[in-house]
């Protein structure tokens, strides 16, 4: 499950304790019921309620991403703004949770380097971590996350927005080539601040031109359920959650099915500002060519 929990502190955000406790004890809930996510990743779990979602959940490993970013230097465009953040430190960690019932056997963590942060972005040490999990029966599978930069909510001009957008996804390209083992499958999930903008599409498909989005392989082969939801409607149309497939060397991945834990409650209200969706999946070992 990939899920941007809007744990952000006051004055970012506010009165979110109860939701995220709700989280915690829906994802509880489902455990009771043997239909929890084997693994999740979370964005935006800055405070202590949103890193509690966890234990509240039953989780048995839970790793956090990178915990804070260099001052910029040399490097940061010129004109960053104080007020925004971008001539300082971060002055909070990344947001970033993988939350596994499955053993972890390798961590690797970086924020995003200087100068590829744009506004109030850089008040985190927005990156991405990757996790080596051992799943029953079948081996070693790469797991990571990632937050890249708003646009709009970032409060500074779309050129600077762009420009640590592009570098973002070269990082992350790079991080990722250099911390998987071509062995193992990849599923790289996360909020991707994607959208439907040319700019954003064209830096994105340029480092990752081979990455395959699960929830849209469900939506093309399955005519009906969750995955043509309104609420798989809406997350589709935001283009912001993705859970991206990378398969291994010797394996590939199949999405089965999708199911959306935290979309529109049935007051019409949301637990968040985006919606959770889950994609359970079968890995299966590549046929050699012959």
């Amino acid at each position: 499950m990939t899920y941007n929990v809007k744990g952000m502190p006051w004055p970012a955000a506010w009165n979110r304790e109860a939701s995220l406790r709700q989280i915690g004890e829906r994802l509880a809930a489902m455990r009771a019921e043997g239909r929890q996510p084997a693994i999740a990743v979370l964005q935006e779990a800055f405070t202590p309620d949103a890193k509690a979602i966890g234990r509240l959940a039953g989780y048995a490993y839970h790793v956090e991403g990178p915990y804070l970013r260099e001052e910029p230097g040399e490097v940061a465009d010129a004109g960053g703004s104080w007020l925004t953040g971008e001539t300082g430190g971060s002055a909070v960690d990344s947001g970033l949770v993988i939350l596994s019932d499955y053993p972890v056997t390798r961590v690797s963590r970086a924020a995003f380097p200087t100068g590829a942060c744009a506004g109030y972005d850089c008040l985190a040490s927005k990156g991405v971590v990757m996790v080596t999990v051992e799943v029953p029966g079948i081996g070693p599978v790469d797991i990571a996350t990632t937050h890249l930069n708003s646009r709009a909510a970032a409060g500074v001009d779309y050129q600077r927005t762009h420009r640590a957008y592009r570098r973002q996804v070269q990082f992350l390209h790079a991080f990722v080539e250099a911390q998987r083992s071509s062995a193992h499958p990849l599923i790289l999930a996360g909020d991707f601040n994607l959208g439907k903008r040319p700019v954003r599409l064209r830096a994105f498909n340029a480092a990752f031109p081979h990455a395959r989005n699960s929830l849209a392989e469900l939506r093309r082969s399955s005519p009906a359920g969750p995955a043509h939801s309104s609420d798989a409607d809406m997350i589709t149309e935001k283009a912001r959650d993705f859970q991206l497939l990378f398969d291994g060397k010797d394996s590939a991945f199949t999405p089965l099915a999708a199911e959306i834990p935290f979309g529109t409650e049935e007051d019409g209200a949301m637990l968040s500002d985006h919606l959770g969706y889950t994609i359970r999946y079968r890995l299966a070992r590549r046929t050699p060519a012959t």
